[in-house]
């Protein structure tokens, strides 16, 4: 049996029968009767190969498949067709650029082969308390300083005096757009407001309750330094980077953040507390929605998609256009959200965060996930899942290698949930795949995690678990 990652929608083998891929060109026909523009048709024969297809992007996805056949089978490859279509529209991975930084070649090397898996989407997590990571002409001072921390304090191993700094250039975040572009995948960029934003206010104190001096976070946390919602300057500011961004990203869409947001300060802000009094608002949810609601209809003005991480739903009145990224949904708010007509993308914690180690989420924990078996999702409501993510922060990962080693194989689970149905999913089959896959990327320079390390148990699971937990206990999170 032919399997692949992702597997595709069916395979029809001639059995015993091989041709040598070096024998032939390969053909391709382009269908008059348009089908999804994604799906394909690869006929691998006696005579020669073939590929139909409706538009770029289902020839692109063929050739991937095409690819991955030869790295499996070397020369000879099987007599086959194979009919392919994705799952979902939308395939996405997360990268944490803000706490520490990779070179362009370095994502570049993650984002081929994130391509030859088939997503689509690259969310790109650009600012963060730790660091403000985009060249900007509209506020050079905020690329110059919010760039900067004093050094590290993330965990027990990544303690440094060394002050940590760097930003992605114009060109280079051109350069990056591009390379995706020709992947068919859409650069999505996050400005997580209004928490997340200690760099920002770092460099406008004026933004912050009370304007007090805010330093560029050295370790990981939630931390009571939010933008000020009540103060004028404040949308200002938010309005001219998100236009400067929307140049830089052209694609479809938008990432506001609106997670993890303190608002103790709002509560004894006066600004605030004026804002909430003449918009009619009686409690800090409804403060909160309201900021994110003005920022998502600048950005669809703009003509973007804006999407949210679930905690923007609080308050109840969320702007009606946003999609939601439900990543922990203690109250089920996403899920009541779906079921009332509300698209949203799966990208749960657990087991999908790749920055946490095999011992916690195994490679089997992350295969077996279903992006659509969510308590309380109704029939109606899994058809407003439009498809998956699987971030990975950076709080404890600085180098590429450590980045590629949590993400490979693990990501190679994440595609085939995303691309395939449930019914040609088999865990024994991906992981033999799985084998192969990971040698052909070792032979490419990818650190990929070895068998061994998938799915630990006993001592070796306890201690991997214990040395991730003892960086939150280190650094107070």
């Amino acid at each position: 049996m032919i399997r692949l990652i992702p597997q595709p929608l069916s395979v029809t083998e001639n059995t015993g029968a091989f041709v040598k891929a070096s024998d032939f060109t390969v053909t391709r026909k382009t269908l008059s009767v348009k089908q999804c523009d994604e799906s394909y048709s690869l006929y691998i024969k006696a005579d020669g190969i073939t590929i139909c297809a409706s538009s770029e992007k289902g020839f692109f996805y063929a050739e991937k498949t095409l690819e991955q056949i030869i790295s499996f089978y070397g020369d000879l490859i099987p007599v086959c067709t194979i009919n392919d279509s994705p799952r979902f529209e939308y395939r996405g991975f997360m990268i944490d650029c803000a706490r520490h930084m990779f070179s362009v070649d370095e994502l570049k090397k993650m984002i081929d082969v994130a391509a030859s898996l088939k997503f689509n989407r690259f969310h790109w997590h650009l600012a963060d308390d730790q660091g403000f990571r985009i060249e900007l002409k509209c506020y050079p001072e905020l690329t110059r300083l919010g760039s900067v921390r004093a050094g590290d304090r993330f965990g027990k191993n990544l303690q440094s005096d060394k002050p940590y700094g760097g930003f992605y250039t114009q060109k280079e975040i051109s350069e990056i757009v591009d390379f995706c572009r020709k992947r068919f995948i859409d650069v999505i960029p996050e400005l997580d407001v209004p928490g997340h934003s200690s760099a920002l206010l770092h460099v406008f104190p004026e933004l912050g309750c009370g304007g007090k001096n805010v330093s560029v976070k050295m370790s990981n946390g939630i931390f009571k330094d939010v933008l000020c919602v009540g103060e004028e300057k404040t949308e200002t500011v938010i309005r001219n980077i998100v236009s400067e961004l929307c140049e830089l990203f052209p694609g479809e869409y938008f990432h506001i953040g609106g997670d993890e947001v303190p608002r103790d300060n709002w509560k004894n802000c006066p600004k605030c507390r004026s804002l909430a009094e003449s918009a009619g608002i009686h409690d800090l949810d409804g403060l909160q929605q309201l900021f994110i609601n003005s920022v998502a209809a600048f950005l669809q003005e703009k003509g973007k998609t804006v999407i949210g991480w679930n905690e923007c739903l609080k308050g109840g009145k969320l702007n009606g256009g946003m999609v939601i990224e439900r990543w922990l949904d203690p109250k089920g708010l996403a899920v009541k959200a779906a079921n009332n007509g509300r698209k949203i993308i799966a990208a749960p914690l657990k087991p999908y965060y790749a920055d946490y180690p095999y011992a916690i989420y195994s490679l089997k924990e992350v295969y077996l996930y279903e992006p659509t078996d969510i308590k309380g999702l109704t029939e109606s409501g899994k058809e407003n899942v439009i498809g998956t993510e699987s971030p990975i922060w950076t709080e404890f990962i600085n180098s590429c290698a450590s980045l590629e080693a949590h993400c490979f194989p693990r990501w190679f689970a994440v595609a085939e949930s995303a691309w395939s149905i449930p019914e040609n999913k088999s865990y024994r089959e991906f992981a033999s795949a799985s084998v192969k896959l990971c040698e052909a990327l070792h032979s490419r320079g990818i650190n990929c995690t070895l068998p061994s390390g998938w799915n630990p148990t006993g001592l070796k699971s306890l201690c991997e678990s214990a040395a991730f937990l003892s960086n939150f206990s280190t650094t107070g999170k």
